[in-house]
């Protein structure tokens, strides 16, 4: 069994565990439903069971881990109904959140907002297993930089695995070679424009329709893309 990919030797054990499980979900090498042991994790990471406790019940406030009454650490596994919960808390609260930033947007944020959609767009319109990997990576932390930005603590808290979740649903779930990266880009300049010309109201409804539009829909008990 290879070693976890933990390079980053400056980063405390428990984070260097915390990403190196986090990567292994994205990436399908930790599939859905499957016992994350802590001893194997702590013997792949050359590290104590101490960290790989802490990083578990850290990817388990994110929602990416379910731990249960046996403290049996598992891959989150996500029924239709819980898919579609995900989606309606990220329609109602993102695009509140978008109304609360565009009084708030600095011009740091929207360098930032900017650059990572840049970013996404270098990615091309191909898919791989590399372009799907990065773009989740960078499409959540575009929607987090906006949802930091309209400066509410209670919000963010509330959002943020809402947000972390969908990498795996549409990685496992959804979308399989179907990802749209050059319509998510698109929409994604839509939203940095309605924000900043600090409309709150077109800013809320790009947001909504954004994720309205890669929101999955149960169709004879499987995920179909719209």
């Amino acid at each position: 069994m290879p070693a976890l990919p933990v390079n980053e030797e400056t980063w405390r054990p428990v984070d260097r565990v915390y990403e190196a499980i986090r990567r292994g979900i994205i990436s399908g090498e930790f599939r859905a439903g499957m016992h994350l042991r802590e001893e194997t994790l702590a013997g792949r990471s050359a590290t104590s069971r101490t960290p790989v406790r802490e990083a578990l019940r850290r990817l388990a406030s994110e929602g990416l881990v379910t731990i249960g009454d046996n403290r049996r650490a598992r891959v989150s596994d996500f029924s239709p109904h819980e898919v579609q919960a995900v989606y309606e808390i990220r329609v109602r609260l993102e695009s509140l959140a978008a109304e609360l930033a565009c009084a708030r947007m600095t011009e740091e944020g929207l360098r930032r907002l900017t650059e990572i959609n840049s970013r996404i767009e270098a990615l091309g319109p191909e898919v791989s297993d590399y372009t799907l990997t990065h773009f989740m990576e960078l499409n959540a932390e575009f929607h987090l930089e906006i949802i930091r930005q309209a400066g509410s603590r209670q919000l963010e808290a509330a959002l943020s695995s809402a947000v972390v979740v969908p990498i795996i649903l549409l990685k496992h779930y959804v979308w399989g070679d179907t990802v749209r990266i050059e319509r998510s880009y698109q929409q994604h300049r839509e939203i940095i424009d309605a924000l900043s010309s600090s409309n709150s109201h077109w800013a809320s409804a790009c947001v909504a329709a954004h994720i309205q539009s890669s929101r999955p829909v149960a169709a004879m008990g499987l995920f179909t893309p719209e």
